[in-house]
């Protein structure tokens, strides 16, 4: 960036730094920052405005900026808003795996309401009927309705006025479609349709017992199942009625309108003719055209009716819960010539399937789950035996399992097969679907880093084993990668000395972490960018260790906190970002401030202070981190255990970037 273009930069700081320093200063911090350093702009404001004690004030040139909430679109990544606070629902729910808190509710100002979700509870205690100022908040749209987030880097203050909410929804703009065009994918639509067959009924809804109205819909292009979830009012069969706001899903291959809070159904003076209607038998197989006769291998994870013939290689009849209503489904993997597949019957009746006979598969749909092609059958399609010989080679069955290195492992690789050190094993109970199972879990190492690993069967697994892990599966938690041994899984013992990982030793980029996964004792080098809102000083339950706020913990209530001090980083490492959470003794060993020397320089100058002078001592440092990695909605982030700096040879990291430069060049 040259001159010219930081002269605006330059008047815009002064004010807000109030000539603090003065401007040729601040020009040389601008200029080190955007064209020695390359960080973007918004971080270098951040970044110069710490250092000098501007903390309150970087909010106000941050890149956040400042609407009615009638006016959000839900695209907005760093806005504020100013609102009252109708609801309060403080419940848990199930995100990647683990359980988790949140907030939510409806808040809205005279231009309308919307939606908003607290991500971390410890943030504000939210009353209702109050005002507040929700600061750098982000929004998305669902079912066509705008929803504000307010995530780790949010903060919420109480509003200087109070504010009255308006009862109206902010949406965006619908699209108006024919039945016959729906993809099952629209989240705001316009339909005008006559209503078939209707009928009421209470179904369970997140553990509760909701009213809906459901049924068939119809115009001119085709028909379609609808369900009513916001207000279960009597609709009248052979009526025509305009359905607003509306929002589609895929069920068994069927597209399904749904309404939800912002949707409405009003009665239509419109005249239609519908297509020819027929209530749907219990099977309706025999309704429909043959399905593409294809084989497994020619599966593109699209198809909408398609038929197989193949052979059972496993199966497992269970009962799950769909929509709140226990179902039983029969699983597992079928195969043929060409490879083998998983499968899912989610309407199978009485029939009754064996490993090993060979099937027939009318009338069935693909997906794709986790990069892999999945065969599901609903009540459109047919599984019947057949008289056939089908040759599954054993590669095929096996599932074409790939040898991995443990840095490799991501979740939708598929089976896998693994060799490494076993460092540690422990047997424990859970419960599964209500059932008790023993699990036997730990780590498991080779020389490129460690994995988590469950074995849901006793494979005899010892502490120090050398051992090669065939068909194993993956799955995640919090982005991690885990690896899972089941039924069909072989362990053996084999005659190897592994060299594992040692701590502080296993360095990853973070687009390979982006790429494979968080995990488990992982180091990352790269240059301090950023330091996020919720560092300094702070207060911790005396009880569970999390942060409070307010001198109120999410778990237990009213609470005397204890002091604590860290670091809510941002590290660049030049293939991406990553946040890092930096305890007090990694904390006073990078900045050298104490817990004590920190609140004394509060008591005489504000927190802000040493917000400041914990950031001037860290920014733009390179240093090296090491902990465990996990990924959310946020990114990924490490709870850092170990940190040192990171000492950079300038003159000598220029002379080999000149020397790969003049290479390039000749």
């Amino acid at each position: 960036m040259n001159d010219t273009e930081l002269t605006p930069l330059l008047e815009e700081m002064k004010r807000v730094l109030n000539d603090k320093i003065d401007e040729e200063t601040l020009r040389a911090e601008l200029n080190k920052y955007l064209n020695e350093y390359h960080v973007d702009v918004d971080a270098a404001k951040r970044g110069i405005l710490r250092k000098y004690g501007a903390i309150d004030s970087a909010v106000a040139i941050g890149g956040t900026i400042t609407k009615k909430i009638g006016t959000l679109n839900g695209t907005e990544q760093n806005v504020d808003v100013v609102g009252k606070v109708v609801t309060v629902d403080r419940r848990s729910i199930k995100s990647r795996g683990t359980e988790k808190e949140i907030v939510s509710g409806i808040v809205g100002d005279e231009t309308g309401s919307v939606t908003y979700t607290l991500w971390d509870p410890s943030i504000a205690e939210l009353v209702a009927g109050s005002s507040y100022t929700f600061r750098n908040c982000y929004c998305k749209t669902y079912k066509g309705a705008v929803q504000l987030n307010i995530g780790n880097r949010g903060r919420i203050e109480a509003a200087d006025t109070d504010v009255e909410a308006s009862d109206v929804a902010v949406s965006t703009p619908a699209e108006t479609k024919k039945i016959g065009q729906l993809t099952g994918t629209e989240q705001n639509i316009d339909i005008v349709a006559k209503v078939m067959a209707c009928e009421r009924r209470t179904v369970n809804a997140r553990g509760e017992m909701k009213e809906i109205v459901s049924g068939t819909i119809a115009d001119d292009t085709g028909a379609v199942p609808f369900t009513i979830w916001n207000d279960a009012q009597d609709l009248e069969v052979g009526t025509v009625y305009e359905f607003k706001g509306c929002y589609c899903k895929t069920y068994m291959g069927a597209v399904q309108v749904n309404t939800g809070m912002s949707s409405t159904v009003t009665p239509s003076s419109v005249e239609m003719e519908t297509v020819e209607y027929t209530p749907a038998a219990p099977t309706v197989a025999a309704n429909m055209g043959p399905g593409e006769k294809k084989k497994i291998a020619e599966l593109d994870g699209t198809e909408q009716n398609v038929d197989l013939e193949v052979k059972a290689l496993f199966v497992d009849k269970r009962n799950v819960t769909v929509r709140g209503n226990p179902t039983d489904i029969i699983t597992g993997t079928i195969g043929d010539e060409t490879g083998s597949i998983m499968f899912t019957i989610w309407e199978p009746g009485d029939l009754e399937m064996e490993k090993g006979k060979t099937y027939a598969f009318r009338g069935a749909y693909a997906r794709m789950r986790n990069d892999t092609i999945q065969i599901n059958m609903g009540n459109r399609g047919k599984v019947e035996p057949i008289d056939a010989n089908i040759d599954v080679p054993e590669r095929v069955y096996s599932m074409s399992m790939a040898e991995c290195k443990v840095k490799d492992i991501h979740e939708g690789i598929g089976s896998v097969t693994v060799r490494g050190l076993i460092v540690s094993v422990e047997e424990r109970e859970v419960v599964i679907r209500g059932e008790n199972r023993t699990v036997w879990s730990g780590i498991l190492a080779d020389d490129t880093g460690k994995i988590q690993y469950s074995a849901w069967k006793d494979f005899e697994l010892k502490e120090n084993d050398s051992v090669c892990i065939a068909n194993a599966y993956v799955r995640s938690w919090k982005g991690i990668p885990q690896l899972n041994l089941g039924e069909r899984s072989e362990v053996s013992r084999i005659d190897s000395d592994f060299q594992t990982v040692e701590t502080g030793t296993n360095l990853r980029t973070v687009a390979e972490i982006m790429k494979n996964g968080g995990g488990i004792d992982i180091d990352i080098e790269g240059m301090v960018v950023d330091i996020r809102a919720g560092s300094g000083l702070i207060k911790r339950c005396p009880q569970c260790k999390r942060s409070i706020l307010n001198g109120v913990c999410a778990l237990h209530g009213q609470v005397e906190g204890t002091s604590d001090i860290r670091l809510k980083a941002v590290i660049d490492d030049g293939t991406g970002a990553i946040g890092a959470v930096i305890g007090r003794a990694e904390t006073e060993k990078l900045t050298g401030v104490s817990l004590e020397e920190a609140e004394s320089m509060a008591a005489r100058l504000g927190e802000g202070a040493v917000i400041g002078d914990l950031t001037a001592k860290v920014l733009m440092r390179r240093v090296r981190v090491s902990g465990n990695v996990t990924i959310d909605d946020f990114g990924p982030s490490i709870t850092v255990r170990g940190l040192k700096p990171v000492d950079v040879d300038v003159v000598s990291e220029a002379k080999d970037l000149l020397k790969d430069v003049e290479a390039n060049l000749s």
